[in-house]
């Protein structure tokens, strides 16, 4: 078969080296350049067209999954191993979203890295079964979430609901009550009632649940 042409993607030079040397020992991988930021890859990608890039997902500036969702809006083609030092499953669910063909850690050895660099340049997927287990109870967990946060809107009404959000940004009572026109009895009101909706006492517990529920943006 004919070489797979790779980018090597990562902010570390010595790991760069490390693939780059490895892949020097495997015809079938044929490293054609190397960039150590976001924006580097994206603009190597558009300028080399490799069938394979190997991703770091932490990079400066534009990370891992933004390179991801940005390739795979441009639809070009583009094989993608990542290659981390996360091994949580948002991570890999992320990762399998936004369209990686496998998921390696890098405390994988050179062997299995290159093992999977093949395998993917030869139109396969690679991806452990524990990566796999990961990503599925990463989704169960978003389900749940969404489904409590289903539940949180439901009980809650407009007024509190954005009086909630301005809690959150810090509002005072009193501030409150002059970004909504009401009194600040009315406030303090709509705030004993999310207290007592959300079952906490504190401003900073009532924030802490609503985040949890996904009910404001901090």
């Amino acid at each position: 078969m004919p070489s797979s042409r790779v980018l090597i993607v990562d902010d570390h030079p010595m790991v760069r080296d490390t693939i780059r040397a490895g892949c020097e020992d495997r015809p079938g991988l044929e490293v054609v350049g190397e960039a150590g930021t976001g924006a580097e890859a994206l603009e190597a990608i558009e300028r080399l067209r490799p069938d394979l890039v190997v991703l770091d997902l932490i990079l400066p500036g534009t990370d891992g999954f933004e390179v991801l969702r940005e390739l795979r809006s441009r639809d070009t083609g583009v094989r993608i191993l990542v290659l981390s030092n996360r091994d949580d499953g948002e991570a890999v669910f992320e990762s399998m979203r936004w369209g990686a063909n496998g998921y390696l850690e890098k405390t994988a050895s050179l062997d299995s890295l290159l093992d999977a660099m093949e395998a993917i340049g030869r139109g396969e997927e690679v991806f452990a079964a524990n990566h796999e287990q990961l990503a599925h109870s990463h989704l169960s967990d978003l389900a749940r979430r969404a489904r409590a946060a289903a539940a949180g809107a439901s009980m809650l009404t407009r007024r509190e609901l954005d009086v909630l959000q301005l809690i959150a940004d810090g509002l005072t009572a009193g501030q409150i009550a002059s970004r909504l026109n009401v009194s600040p009895r009315t406030v303090e009101t709509h705030i004993a009632k999310l207290y007592d909706k959300l079952g906490v006492r504190t401003r900073i517990q009532a924030v802490q649940r609503a985040a949890a529920l996904g009910l404001i943006d901090l």
